[in-house]
């Protein structure tokens, strides 16, 4: 993995809830360290996540967002007090691994917390150590709300899935009208979480047929010979002959480019539209116009005008040598910044999970974030919707042909008409809108976002 070089330029962004503050510029390459280098004088953050193999993305997302965060903690830190460091280990991949590498990292005293980047079943059962430790883990990827793992010491910075099935479902049905959909998940624990919810959240949306397939345990790649046969896909001769009028796929950085390259064999005379999970969201995405991805309105920190999220991508592009956050390296910034928050607010002794539980509205990087005894979840429901591939004629909203997505209006809407965003962005992301303390405004009022009505045959 070749991570990038960090910009000789100060950082001059308070991105927590803290001072403004500017981080000092060490003028060499940042990679990640695995071992602590403070000799006990340093808090630690550790970082588990898969740096190596197909999946690497996840690592190096994380560890570009959570290296910045850990830098802005330490302009926040109080004179006489250890400063933090990221300390990160690679799980390759191996949700096994990663618990050892979670506890590995528990075990040393001076551990406060751990953003998590690896196979998110490789987290539930590590509670037992973090317990001992009395130190929390926020999963950055995947979804443990929605499969009823979190526990006391684990949180989780990702959209459950539950509500994003929720979302593409009311999509599908109320929106689209299409009543036949195929289903593509992969053969893995996440697979199988997908599967299991979204056939009931189907129902109770109104669909009438799901058809639901599995990703082959071998495709071809694209360019091979074989992959411009329909023969060889057979969840698409499945999904033909029943006549689906979209796919709801399970994709990632990983993994994406098979469906493309099966749907190109396919046709002519079979172009469903294609709906993804937050995952299928990302820069290499080569589907067409009209795609469509669920994921919260902070997924936009790269573009959006919300002042939290113009404070990390310019202090993201001062670290990061002019880089932009196209990844989800915010996800892993707002983990590190909750656990350095949390560990400054504990007394030694004391249970930093404790703590975490009593944020509440704070902003880091992305929106507002909110803990509770019961609650381990950052994303709010109402801020997850829908995103879009535009057509030609809203090209002018997208920022960056490098990721190419805007906010559907309607996919941020419960009944269509009027926004579910949050009353604190309304005067930064819609025309003329009400006080805070008013009624929602009307979607077609949204700026940066796809605003067709639902007679909208391509979105």
């Amino acid at each position: 993995m070749t991570l990038r070089r960090i910009a000789p330029i100060l950082l001059c962004f308070a991105l927590v809830a803290c001072d403004s503050a500017t981080p000092e510029d060490p003028g060499i390459a940042r990679r990640p360290v695995s071992t602590p280098t403070g000799d006990g004088d340093t808090r630690v953050i550790g970082l588990v996540g898969t740096m190596s193999g197909p999946d690497m993305w996840r690592g190096e997302d994380a560890f570009e967002g959570a290296d910045l965060a850990v830098h802005v903690l330490n302009r926040s830190v109080d004179e006489g007090r250890p400063p933090f460091q990221l300390v990160t280990l690679d799980d390759g991949g191996n949700a096994e691994r990663a618990t050892e590498l979670v506890g590995q990292l528990a075990a040393n005293e001076d551990t406060v917390g751990i953003v998590y980047a690896g196979p998110p079943e490789g987290l539930p059962p590590a509670e037992r150590t973090l317990t001992a430790a009395g130190i929390p883990a926020v999963l950055c990827y995947g979804d443990l709300y929605s499969a009823r793992l979190l526990r006391p010491h684990i949180f989780q910075a990702s959209p459950p899935y539950l509500w994003q099935a929720r979302t593409i479902a009311r999509y599908l049905v109320s929106d689209r009208r299409d009543r036949r959909v195929g289903l593509l998940t992969t053969r893995s624990p996440e697979g199988r979480l997908i599967r299991s919810l979204f056939r009931p959240v189907w129902r109770q949306a109104g669909g009438s047929r799901l058809v639901s397939e599995r990703w082959p345990t071998a495709i071809p790649a694209p360019g091979n010979p074989k992959a411009t046969r329909e023969r060889e896909y057979p969840f698409l001769r499945t999904f033909r002959r029943a006549r689906v009028r979209a796919i709801v796929v399970q994709d990632d950085p990983g993994s994406h480019g098979a469906l493309q390259t099966a749907l190109e064999a396919a046709r002519p005379g079979f172009s469903p539209q294609i709906v993804s999970f937050d995952l299928g969201l990302h820069a290499d995405a080569t589907f067409e116009t009209g795609t469509v991805a669920a994921d919260s309105y902070a997924r936009g920190v790269h573009h959006l005008p919300i002042p939290s999220f113009e404070r990390f991508r310019d202090a993201f592009a001062g670290w990061w040598d002019g880089d932009e956050p196209l990844g989800w390296e915010v996800r892993a910034f707002d983990a590190a910044s909750m656990i350095g928050w949390a560990a400054q607010r504990t007394r030694p002794g004391d249970d930093i999970a404790a703590t975490l539980e009593t944020l509440d509205g704070d902003r880091f990087g992305g929106l507002d974030v909110t803990f509770g005894p019961d609650d381990h979840t950052a994303v709010e429901q109402t801020t997850v919707g829908l995103w879009v591939r535009p057509r030609n004629a809203f090209r002018d909203l997208i920022p960056t042909t490098d990721l190419p997505w805007v906010p559907l209006a309607r996919g941020f809407s419960i009944d269509g008409d009027r926004t579910a965003i949050l009353n604190r962005d309304w005067k930064f992301l819609f025309r003329n809108p009400p006080p805070p303390n008013g009624p929602a405004p009307r979607i077609g009022r949204m700026r940066y976002a796809v605003t067709s009505p639902r007679s909208d045959r391509v979105h």
